[in-house]
């Protein structure tokens, strides 16, 4: 096909449940002009036959079988095959609305755009709800307002919320722009390796927009965060070689001073949701850090399913001198249907638990479910909440 606007490469593993709902969302794009790469990351299932049979009945549809090395290194593959103007990512268990690349590629037009960055839809069984961007939609041109971008796109509030989401799959981007980063990036990193390449492109991209809408479904499966000693090890490194590799290319860009701040928030934030039982007892006052006044014996509310919120969870129930009272979150019957044991507050005798750990993020969230909390009964000194300048001056 000539004139290909899009194209949008698709890392394939081990995916067949999935992967039906994937390709026949890409597939009935209103924009036509695009070209599908499937890259068949040495899957061990039916996904390799899945993408064939897919390609048989679509002449837009191209397949590329390789050995399992990673998503960086099956996007890397389908990117040096693509010839669209610009490209998007789709990972392969996650499914796309009709409209996605229409509205983005006459987002990008209109604006002559290096970046359209969208929201997300984060689904969670039958539930969802959408996640957009922190910084103000718009464009970002001028060197002033490339600026904000900059100042915001990691951490744009008190402690930690992302301004830009750092995914590859909620944006078009520039082909270009998209070579020259995500080739750039080791194959050795396995967390964030996103980020990896979406913060650096920020940097680098003349025109960036932003936008309220949100066309990505991101599916969320019932996976465990309870690691091995050795396991954890590696969680650690690959943490530790993200963060050495950002302030690398953010030097090399010119903008690390402005970024410094928010990139260690951004990697304490990885620390504490992919490695917390290291961090847990750094502070002698507390045996839950960052958690502040947490004593043996404490019986404890963990409020928050989110990926912190399940890493504090997980290490509390298997923590000898700390009792779980319940896992609470308000998308309970979502988590659930996962298999989570994650109640209502209305169902988790809040009264009878000493302290509730409130294990999120955003401040801003923080101060709602400390309100809800205490509506319900809870004294102010219950409610524990991230120690920001201990977390900080590590």
């Amino acid at each position: 096909m000539e004139n290909i606007k899009v194209s949008i490469v698709v890392p394939v593993y081990n995916t067949e449940r999935y992967l039906y709902r994937c390709l026949e969302s890409i597939r009935g794009q209103t924009l036509k002009e695009i070209e599908i790469i499937l890259v068949n990351d040495g899957s061990e299932d039916c996904s390799g036959e899945i993408c064939n049979k897919y390609a048989a009945e679509d002449d837009r549809i191209h397949v590329i079988h390789k050995a399992n090395g990673g998503s960086t290194s099956a996007r890397q593959a389908g990117l040096a095959i693509s010839s669209g103007e610009y490209v998007g990512f789709v990972d392969s268990d996650d499914w796309v609305e009709s409209d996605m690349y229409h509205t983005l590629y006459k987002t990008a037009i209109d604006n002559r755009a290096d970046i359209v960055a969208e929201g997300v839809i984060d689904e969670i069984g039958n539930e969802y709800c959408i996640k957009r961007n922190q910084l103000s939609d718009g464009k970002y041109e001028t060197a002033r307002e490339r600026n904000i971008v900059y100042r915001n796109m990691i951490s744009c509030m008190s402690f930690f919320s992302l301004g830009i989401w750092p995914y590859l799959w909620n944006k078009l981007i520039r082909r270009e722009l998209a070579l020259l980063h995500i080739n750039g990036i080791p194959r050795s990193i396995r967390v964030g390796e996103d980020a990896a390449a979406v913060y650096p492109m920020l940097v680098h991209a003349g025109v960036i927009v932003v936008s309220d809408k949100a066309h990505y479904h991101y599916c969320r499966r019932n996976t465990s965060l309870m690691l091995g000693e050795k396991q954890e090890d590696q969680e650690y490194e690959s943490v530790v070689q993200l963060h050495s590799f950002l302030k690398k290319r953010f030097k090399e860009l010119g903008v690390y001073n402005l970024v410094r701040e928010q990139l260690w928030r951004y990697t304490a934030n990885n620390l504490l949701t992919r490695v917390y039982g290291k961090f847990a007892g750094l502070d002698r006052e507390s045996i839950l850090f960052p958690f502040p006044d947490i004593s043996q014996g404490d019986s404890l509310i963990v409020y928050g399913a989110g990926a912190f919120g399940k890493a504090v969870y997980e290490y509390i129930i298997s923590c000898s001198v700390l009792k779980v009272k319940a896992w609470v979150d308000q998308w309970a019957s979502a988590y659930q249907s996962l298999g989570w044991d994650v109640r209502t507050l209305e169902n988790a005798d809040i009264e009878m638990a000493d302290k509730v750990v409130v294990a999120v993020f955003c401040e801003s969230l923080y101060r709602e479910i400390r309100e809800i909390l205490m509506i319900k009964g809870i004294m102010p000194n219950q409610i524990k909440w991230i120690d920001i300048e201990k977390l900080l001056h590590l």
